[in-house]
This record gives structure tokens, sequence and C-alpha cells, in this order.
């Protein structure tokens, strides 16, 4: 599947878009690394369940080393802040354990 909706984001994993739907109808377009694309649909496709780290981790990095577990707290912090303009939308960080994408009514 090549579009995701979760909130008022739209995410076009093929062409590694962002679209966020404001509340006055225009349409805001970010560009995604693969990563963060990559990323984001694996969470938003979760439902709202936990993605251990070490997933994470091997299949975006291809190791769980304690550099490339800081490459992804950049990776998900960079996430949590593009998120925030949906303010029923938010990462969770089970720490130690993984992430998790919510969406609160």
């Amino acid at each position: 599947m090549n579009e995701l909706h979760i909130g008022r984001f739209e995410l076009n994993s093929q062409k590694q878009e962002l679209l966020f739907h404001t509340s006055n109808g225009s349409v805001i377009k970010r560009k995604l690394s693969f990563r963060e694309s990559s990323i984001l649909q694996l969470l938003i496709e979760a439902n709202g369940e936990l993605v251990e780290s070490h997933i994470l981790l091997i299949e975006f990095w291809g190791s769980d080393t304690i550099y490339n577990m800081n490459s992804l707290y950049v990776f998900m912090s960079r996430m949590k802040r593009v998120l925030e303009a949906d303010p029923t939308l938010s990462i969770i960080n089970a720490r130690g354990i993984g992430y998790r994408l919510i969406q609160q009514s």
C-alpha cells in the first residue's frame, strides 16, 4: 500500500512524501528520507502496537549498535516534531524497548 492515513496526515511511502491537511483545507507537503518514510510507515501499520527498537535497528541500519541507536533517537525526535502539527498524534517511547504511534480521539 502506497498511501497511509493517520490523523490529518497522509504518507505516500513510494514518493516519500508526508502530506498534512490543515484545518483551512490547504495541504502542506514534506519530503522524507527513505528511512523516515519507512519507519513512519512501520509505525502507522503497527496500529498503536509497540514496535521494538531492535527490529527498527536491524531493519534499517543492519545492526543494533549504540551508534545506530543514537541515529534512531534522532530520527524519532525528528518525526515527533513533524507530527506535532496534529495534536491527536504522538510517538511514545517505551524506554529501552521501542516506540508506538498513537492517535487520541
